[in-house]
């Protein structure tokens, strides 16, 4: 996490696939912090070419706005991320009205959020696929019964479920699958004009009228076809 001493999530699941299946780190002190990573990519990357998708935390997305030169690039972190990144897709929100209070992803670290949301914030457009859009997709189900015991999909649904219905909904599933333009129909691009804006407290909502601002909020528009289309991604490894 980049210079923050804000609470993070606990590593959950992750801890269950480091714990199944074979793998070659075995500290995060054997591996570049995440705003070098961040950094170095984004260097070697095309003009205008990546698209960013936050499922978690602030914390490092404003540490990339804050960083120096360095790292294979002589630009600053807001410089290089106009240089290089198409678009933010953002895992948050209750669009358009919001909440008084932040939710989700944006209460482990407000002070970040704050950074990227508010003021200069960042450069280039967003896409934020909000918290409507996970509730009804409740996917995973048949996992156990066709995958292979160390499917990874298959760990985590065993370790969150067991084998019986999926008890929750999947937010990171359709925020990943419209980041990378997946097919047409499944999601419906709101409040064009507007901008997520913040109040003094951390909560966001949707400002209708916001010059300058490239931004749009996501809802679903076909569920069954979404839920189908997740099915089917999940299972096929």
């Amino acid at each position: 996490m980049a210079d923050s001493t804000a609470d993070t999530v606990a590593p959950g699941y992750s801890r269950q696939l480091t714990s199944r299946l074979p793998h070659a780190v075995k500290s995060s002190r054997e591996v570049p912090g995440a705003v070098t990573l961040y950094r170095r990519i984004l260097a070697g990357q095309p003009d205008h070419s990546v698209t960013i998708v936050a499922l978690g935390a602030y914390t490092n997305l404003a540490g990339l706005l804050r960083s120096k030169a360095g790292n294979g690039s002589a630009l600053g972190g807001r410089a290089l991320i106009a240089a290089k990144v198409r678009r933010l897709v953002i895992e948050d929100g209750l669009f358009p009205n919001g909440a008084p209070v932040p939710l989700t992803n944006a209460k482990y670290d407000v002070a970040a959020a704050r950074t990227v949301v508010s003021g200069a914030g960042w450069p280039t457009p967003i896409a934020w696929v909000d918290g409507f859009t996970g509730i009804d997709t409740k996917v995973g189900g048949r996992l156990c019964a066709t995958t292979a015991g160390n499917n990874p999909m298959r760990i985590v649904y065993q370790a969150l479920f067991g084998c019986g219905p999926p008890g929750d909904g999947d937010w990171d599933g359709p925020t990943m699958l419209y980041a990378i333009d997946g097919p047409p129909g499944l999601f419906t691009p709101l409040g064009q004009g507007g901008a997520a804006v913040m109040n003094a407290a951390g909560g966001m909502s949707w400002q209708t009228a916001a010059p300058g601002r490239h931004e749009v909020y996501v809802h679903v528009a076909d569920q069954t076809a979404l839920n189908a289309r997740i099915n089917q991604l999940i299972e096929a490894g």
